[in-house]
């Protein structure tokens, strides 16, 4: 989902969950604005909610998964990644300006480009630099709320497919494209709450016939809840980080 896969993905380790514009469903004409209307308003609700959330995904041979509380200030994610019998593993916290990472040595290498001398270095130690910082800019991408609503956009043509029950609770299907650079296009389904505030419950990536595909189901719960992340004790800074 977040975060880290960003990297992950822009390196080619795990392509991105992409949609092509091609992708066609059926449905009625009435039903494309009905569609957009209930999108723009899921979306709206990952700005300033918190969440909890659950990545998993396989391609090409490589699994990954992301566990993670995304809030509109703070935020963290535990990444772990196996890729052709070896396992990156990384713990990342955003407190405002300030990120801790804490990752093995692969992790460090692979995902945030440190020499191998470093990453050895600095294997298993909480590190921190600045969010804004442009060089780690992908790495943090996602992990707070606001960047959630990056990862689960739609583009049109939306349509709504029917309604299901997901772990007991009734939802919408919007089934639209995403796009992004440099990878191949996929399809994917995301699900809203059918009753209540329009919170997105579910997004899987789907085959042709839309069924899940396998390469991202991202399952999300406890919208609104307080996250209270504890600042962890870094040792190593990278980069500028404000003394303020």
């Amino acid at each position: 989902m977040v975060g880290f896969k960003h990297v992950i993905r822009a390196t080619g380790i795990v392509s991105a969950v992409t949609l092509a514009a091609s992708f066609s469903f059926s449905s009625s004409a009435s039903a494309a604005p009905s569609a957009a209307a209930l999108y723009r308003q899921a979306i709206a609700t990952t700005t300033a909610w918190s969440v909890h959330y659950v990545s998993t995904g396989t391609d090409s041979k490589v699994s990954d998964s992301e566990i993670g509380d995304a809030g509109p200030a703070t935020g963290t994610q535990q990444v772990v990644i196996h890729n052709a019998g070896a396992t990156e593993t990384a713990s990342l916290v955003v407190f405002g300006d300030i990120t801790y990472v804490n990752a093995n040595a692969s992790a460090l290498e692979n995902l945030m480009a440190l020499p191998p001398t470093d990453a050895t270095t600095d294997m298993n130690h909480w590190l921190q630099f600045s969010t804004s910082d442009s060089a780690f800019s992908q790495i943090v991408a996602g992990v707070k709320s606001q960047s959630v609503e990056q990862e689960l956009t739609l583009k049109g043509p939306l349509t709504l497919g029917q309604s299901r029950h997901l772990d007991g609770i009734e939802v919408d299907a919007i089934r639209g494209t995403q796009a992004a650079p440099g990878t191949k296009p996929v399809h994917a389904i995301l699900y809203v709450r059918a009753s209540g505030k329009p919170l997105i419950v579910e997004e899987d990536t789907v085959d042709a016939q839309g069924k899940p595909n396998g390469d991202e189901r991202i399952v999300f719960s406890k919208w609104g809840e307080r996250i209270r992340p504890k600042a962890p004790h870094a040792s190593i800074t990278i980069g500028n980080v404000s003394s303020t």
